[in-house]
């Protein structure tokens, strides 16, 4: 889970519009743009406020659209030139799905109607895509395959339902294709073509008014044909060089054109290019039109859209943007004229206008002469020592800790002088530096961890060893500023080792290492840019690849240019040589992260910048689940190992004194050597060492490795707390109860953000939601009187919160947790040190124990602000949290992120009340009722049509018809994720679990008629029998899907688990429990978790140590499979047990006959695997039953649990433990008794009779020996002697083995005695108390009965 937080600087990024769309509401106003952002505003009566950008296209946005969406979500469409479709969700600012068409596009359009999307590029076809899957559906291709479309536009003819697509090709033909595409093939011709003189077409269109004449604008003229047959109404040319760049119809009888220097054209169309005339009158000619007027609305105008209204509203909506990035909008009234009234623009923006140059930055620094601020040019991240290198426009380069740069730059803190000095300073360059690259972080085997290349506007390139702060080279090879630098590949030997390439603004490159004062190479004639530089080491060649594709070879060793290559030959030597430099990336995009190291801290710095010309901004990505991760395992590592040192060895001080002793001792000696003979040198040192004993060098170097070592975990762990102090920080809600921030600000260590922080979304496919500056305005303007500046966070997205949420409340609890973990080895270490008990120290043990629990207090406050009370502070446009997202998080592997999103999911139920949840289960049981791929206990066809009136009217649409697929899902559907199956079983699953009472889980259908239990249903149950039902089957067939359908280890499959365990007091109606119990134990048996993990999940529920994250997943499974396990047995004690030792006895009748124990796959329909790998899952369960059910509801399976744990247990285990050791909570019922001496257990059944158990071979006797249920049994020491009572028939049996000399090695039978009378019968007991059996002596028993009286017997 990653958390963005930008740091966008003193200066705007670049926006050069190239396209623009306006919501139908008039509410959003996006802008597409060259560089590949789109940027939403936010549009109010008398403002345009920029609220975020969304980033994720890599090319120049072409085309965007509207998608048809739910009442709470706004959707769009939107396309780059190079092939790239994106859905976002504008509402929340989240990406939803994408794909890539062939060939570069140049415009896109959405058809609601028949729900595609047409997309047109350079080459000769329109493809069709599927509305919501984005799927390719059809292609339109012309059937000459060289008439390539250069412009299109769908209309819809008079009187006629169906749509044609109708679009213009390079050579100027009109081709038309009808939109019907069912049941045709996935390549249409054109159904007709004609030829016009229209040469370099640029848009055609339609009149929206009259639909009876269209519009075709070319470069150097415009057209107006009629609908249908295209005959010639008007047309009028340029008589300028500026070429007409686009055009629309103004109203019915005026068009409006527009160039590209921005000039706007008003043209009145004549008579008879309005209305309909007979063409076949020779006297009819076509008119010229009439140029009104011209409006000049800028010169560097890049595109202008006219949105046109409907007829009941008398304004029109122009739009305008520029390559600068300003928008400005106008209305203008349809019955008034432009020229009398004049083109007023009513409100405009751009980033330039709402920046503050006073936003976030990295670097807060101001110029000396004239006080602005110093801009960051450019920068990389050393991501291993958690150190950022920013280099200034000044020419100073700043290398320190990231979170020391942080801490000044975002929070309200005095600025302490020894972390400022601590920040290295490089000072060489004059004027900006340009570029940075730290090559230690792509190959640590080539370059030292303290080498730095830099690159500036003074044209050199500098080497730096940061550390020391010494410039080693400095190579002025350039006549221009440096723009880029790359490595050589890997495999570079020699020279090569160790260089870098730079890349300058003249397009020249260089070789340069700090092994030589002079450049390796330099070659300087390319004629563009520089795309990617490639290697050939094998033949010593250097092949350059520039923007206009074509490739120079270079001799390495000689330096000469060989030979220049294009076209084909050019891109085959570029596709043969594999081996290419990696350098600098400034785009925005996430690499995938390797694995966790000891020096990750969760925190990684993206620079980045949209344009080669920007600033460089910062993108801060903190990995909530990685941090949680870390503080885990290194706080536990560095506790346990200080704690277990603590008490054997000496302090770290006293081994560094000692240390540094044996060192001083080595240096004294080496020099006194060094001074006698100088020629000897080598020898004498060795001699030096070899007086000294391998013992103890070799101590004092592991020692001092070992103090290194952990000085260095210590260290990460204190930048690893750091920086889960500042993500707290930043994502804490200030404002909404001042005593919880003063308690953070006091006892936390939080701090309180200073200025106004940049929020976002990461989504999949690198993409991003990112919040600019000003946001906060846009949340006021559209509540300004209930939205306060504290409270707007939470009231812009929905992602947002859940992420927010989600993130703070686990690493509160996990701050908390590692705080009680620091101060109990704290006081540890206090009581196992020997030191007098002073005053002041007590003092200050009282005074750290009472710290310790006001941090505990905090923290527990902050968790509850942020999963409680937060909804009842924060005004009506509260984004509530997404339960889609909660439920997939409802059983993570990561137990914070588990327990927080649990926490959130039911606070919301419990916030929506009755009515919410109504409709959570209207929004999501439909999908339930679609997946007919499962076997359900009863089918859902006949389930449901037994009654359709008692499926409410928003799924009675979906009975009785095909599944749908995703294409033809509803318009409400669309707000949901491709998973919506498993989210639907997880909503639903938490709804029934947590609120039984509001489900019927007893069907009143014999009860009451129809019509009454329709309407009792409809007031008082929010799932009815039926519909509980098919959640039960789909929340089972969850549960046991095949790892081949669902991973074994998903969190889909561990929320079904949990689910189930939950609410097994409603599901046990309708699934089997013999199937779940068992699966949930084979689920326990996975090989990956090893036995002291499982023991320490039964012991305490949570997960010890660390692993990977396969090894967690698993572990996070069997943790979910044992409380469920848990959860159903203590729901159903007897049932569970009675499924057990029907299994169990299946298995011993087959293993007595002889047959293998096969190795079946997951979930087989036998379960003797399961029995074979499961006995200590299975132990542990009928411990958890015999510790929590009553001793009397015990008495009628107390006799299967004695079967189940013979068999869970070990044999040869009796030989040196007694059944109490094994067992403990065995023997303390009074119903069973164990000899050690015959290895004998005795146990009573409440069928009077009594079963005798041989541990050896685990077989039973049964005796009968009372009528009533028996009430307590008791071994003598011996084992020969059984006495057993009933307190319903009052009487005493006494059973005796056979005596004689065979005896004496194994005891016969045992068979009765004698009866003895102790009391009268009694019908019932309802006291609380057992009788009770004692041995006073070997011939003497005595039985304590329930109401206290004691009685004798002998035997």
């Amino acid at each position: 889970m990653l958390l963005p937080i930008v740091l966008w600087g003193s200066r705007p990024p670049s926006h050069t519009v190239s396209c623009l769309f306006l919501s139908r509401d008039d509410k959003v106003l996006i802008s597409g743009s060259t560089e590949g952002q789109l940027l939403v505003c936010d549009v109010f009566p008398e403002a345009l406020i920029p609220r975020n950008f969304l980033v994720g296209h890599s090319t120049e946005v072409v085309g965007m659209d509207q998608l048809v969406s739910g009442l709470n979500n706004f959707h769009i469409i939107s396309a780059a030139s190079n092939g790239e479709v994106f859905k976002w969700n504008v509402t929340d600012g989240s990406y939803m799905l994408s794909t890539v068409v062939q060939g570069p596009l140049i415009k896109l359009q959405t058809l609601p109607s028949s729900q595609n999307v047409l997309v047109c590029g350079q080459y000769g076809a329109i493809t069709v895509l599927d509305y919501n899957t984005l799927d390719i559906k059809h292609h339109l291709v012309p059937s000459d395959p060289t008439h390539w479309v250069l412009c299109y536009t769908v209309f819809q003819p008079p009187k006629t339902k169906d749509e044609e697509v109708v679009c213009i090709t390079v050579n100027g033909q009109i081709k038309t294709w009808n939109l019907q595409f069912e049941g045709r093939e996935k390549m249409i011709l054109e159904s007709e073509t004609k030829i016009l003189n229209c040469p370099r077409p640029v848009c055609v269109t339609y009149n929206p008014r009259s639909l009876y004449n269209c519009l075709i604008v070319c470069q150097s003229i415009w057209r107006i044909y009629r609908a249908g047959d295209f005959v010639l109404l008007c047309s009028g040319a340029s008589n300028q060089e500026v070429p007409w760049s686009g055009g629309k119809f103004y109203t019915v009888d005026k068009i409006m054109l527009w160039r590209e220097n921005g000039v706007l054209y008003v043209y009145q169309l004549p008579a008879r290019a309005i209305r309909p005339v007979d063409h076949s009158d020779a006297s009819w000619s076509a008119e010229p039109p009439t140029l009104l007027y011209s409006v000049p609305t800028g010169p560097l105008m890049e595109c202008l859209l006219v949105h046109k209204k409907s007829m009941r509203t008398p304004h029109d909506v122009l739009i305008r943007g520029d390559r600068d990035g300003r928008l400005s909008l106008w209305k203008q009234d349809r019955e008034k004229d432009i020229a009398s009234e004049g083109l007023v623009e009513c409100i405009h923006t751009s980033l330039s206008k709402t920046w503050n140059k006073d936003n976030v930055a990295l670097v807060n620094e101001k110029c000396n002469r004239c006080g602005d601020a110093v801009d960051i040019t450019a920068s990389v991240y050393l991501e291993s020592l958690s150190y950022i290198a920013c280099g200034l426009s000044s020419g100073d380069i700043i290398v320190g800790l990231v979170h020391h740069f942080l801490t000044h730059s975002l929070f309200k803190c005095t600025e302490d002088s020894e972390e400022i000095d601590s920040r290295v300073r490089l000072k060489g360059h004059k004027g900006n530096v340009s570029v940075l690259l730290y090559p230690h972080a792509s190959q640590p085997s080539s370059y030292l961890p303290n080498i730095l290349y830099s690159g500036g506007a003074d044209f050199s390139v500098k080497i730096w060893d940061w550390k020391k702060v010494v410039l080693l080279q400095s190579f002025t090879t350039h006549t221009g500023p440096l723009t880029r630098l790359f490595l050589p590949p890997t495999q570079a030997t020699g020279k090569l080792r160790g260089s870098v390439v730079s890349v300058c603004q003249d397009n020249s490159i260089a070789i340069t290492t700090h092994a030589q004062f002079t450049p390796l190479f330099v070659g300087s004639c390319h004629h563009t840019g520089v795309l990617e530089i490639r290697w050939r080491l094998t033949e010593d060649i250097l092949l350059v690849h520039c923007l206009d594709d074509t490739v120079y070879v270079w001799g390495l060793s000689t330096g000469h240019l060989d030979r220049i290559e294009t076209g084909a030959v050019a891109l085959s030597l570029v596709s043969a040589c594999q081996t290419f430099s990696e350098g600098e990336h400034c785009k925005l995009e996430i690499k995938p992260s390797s694995s966790v190291t000891r020096h990750s801290t969760g925190l990684s710095v993206v620079p980045f910048s949209f344009s080669p010309g920007d600033n460089m901004s910062h993108l801060l990505l903190f990995d909530t689940e990685l941090l949680l991760h870390l503080l885990s395992q290194l706080q536990g590592d560095i506790m346990t190992h200080e704690f277990e040192r603590s008490k054997s060895q000496p302090n770290v001080t006293e081994r560094r004194r000692a240390s540094a002793r044996v060192d001083q001792r080595l240096s004294d000696r080496r020099t006194s050597i060094i001074k006698q003979t100088e020629t000897a040198k080598l020898l004498e040192e060795r001699s030096v060492i070899s007086e000294i004993p391998v013992e103890n060098t070799a101590e004092i170097k592991s020692s001092s490795e070992d103090i290194e070592d952990k000085e260095d975990d210590k260290e990460t762990l204190d930048i690893i707390k750091l920086t889960c102090s500042l993500l707290l920080s930043c994502l804490h809600a200030w404002g909404v109860d001042l005593n919880i921030d003063r308690t953070c600000v006091k006892h936390l260590g939080l701090l309180v953000p200073g200025k106004e922080l940049s929020y976002g979304t990461v989504g999949s496919s690198s993409t991003f939601m990112l919040l600019l500056p000003g946001w906060e305005q846009s949340i006021q303007q559209q509540s300004p009187n209930t939205v306060e500046a504290p409270f707007g966070r939470w009231c812009i997205s929905s992602t947002l919160t859940t992420q927010h949420l989600l993130s703070v409340s686990a690493l509160a609890n996990k701050q908390m947790s590692t705080d009680l973990t620091l101060s109990f080895n704290r006081r540890a270490k206090n009581n196992t040190a020997k030191r007098e008990d002073k005053t002041w120290e007590r003092e200050e043990r009282l005074r750290q124990s009472i710290n310790e629990s006001e941090k505990k207090a905090g923290w527990s406050h902050v968790t509850a602000l942020h999963c409680i009370v937060l909804p009842e502070h924060v005004p009506p446009g509260y984004c509530s949290p997404l339960l889609t997202h909660l439920a997939l998080k409802w059983q993570d592997r990561c137990m914070e992120v588990r327990e927080a999103s649990q926490a959130l999911f039911l606070r919301e139920l419990r916030r929506i009340g009755f009515t919410g949840r109504q409709q959570l289960v209207n929004q999501w049981y439909p999908y339930i009722v679609r997946k007919r791929d499962i076997n359900p206990p009863e089918p859902l066809e006949k389930v449901y049509t037994m009654d359709l009136p008692l499926i409410p009217e928003y799924f009675a649409k979906f009975i009785n018809r095909p599944e749908k697929s995703r294409s033809s899902v509803s318009v409400e559907d669309e707000d949901l994720p491709a998973d919506s199956y498993p989210v639907s079983v997880i909503i639903l699953g938490v709804i029934v679990s947590e609120f039984p009472d509001e489900v019927e889980v007893t069907s009143v259908r014999n009860h009451v008629t129809s019509q009454e239990r329709r309407d009792v249903i409809r007031s008082s149950f929010l799932l009815t029998h039926d519909m509980l039902r098919g959640v039960a089957a789909h929340l089972f067939s969850q549960l046991i899907k095949p790892p081949s359908q669902l991973p074994l280890h998903s969190p889909i499959r561990r929320a079904s688990v949990d689910l189930i365990g939950r609410g097994f007091g409603v599901w046990c109606e309708f699934v089997n429990l013999t199937a779940v119990v068992m699966t949930l134990l084979e689920l326990q048996t996975d090989p990956l978790v090893p036995i002291e993990v499982k023991k320490a999940i039964a012991q305490s529920g949570n997960i010890p140590g660390t692993g990977n994250k396969e090894c967690l997943a698993a572990a996070a499974t069997v943790r979910a499979a044992y409380q469920a396990s848990i959860l159903i047995a203590n729901n159903r004690p007897q049932q569970t047990v009675t499924a057990l030792s029907k299994e169990i006895m299946t298995f011993k009748c087959d293993v007595e006959a002889g047959l293998s124990i096969q190795s079946l796959s997951v979930f087989p329909s036998s379960y003797h695997t399961v029995l074979d790998k499961g006995r200590y899952p299975i132990y542990l369960l009928v411990q958890n039953i015999i510790e929590k059910t009553k001793v009397r509801d015990l008495a009628a399976i107390i006799v299967k649990i004695v079967e189940i744990m013979l068999f869970c247990i070990d044999t040869d285990q009796f030989k040196t433990r007694t059944l109490s050791e094994l067992v403990p909570s065995l023997t303390k019922n009074v119903l069973i008794d164990y000899c050690a001496a015959t290895q004998q257990v005795v146990v009573g059944s409440a069928e009077g009779l009594v079963h005798v158990f041989d541990v050896k071979n685990t077989k039973c006797t049964p005796l009968h020996a009372h009528n009533a249920p028996t009430s307590a049994v008791s071994l003598a020491t011996n084992g020969r002697t059984l006495v057993t009572f009933s307190e319903n028939e009052g009487r005493v049996s006494i059973w005796q083995s056979s005596s004689g000399l065979l005896s004496l090695m194994s005891p016969g039978p045992l068979k009765l005695v004698r009866v003895v009378d102790a009391l009268p019968p009694l019908s019932s007991n309802h006291s609380s108390k057992s009788p009770l059996f004692k041995w006073e002596a070997t011939k003497l028993v005595s039985l304590y009965l329930s109401d206290g009286t004691k009685k004798s017997f002998a035997v």
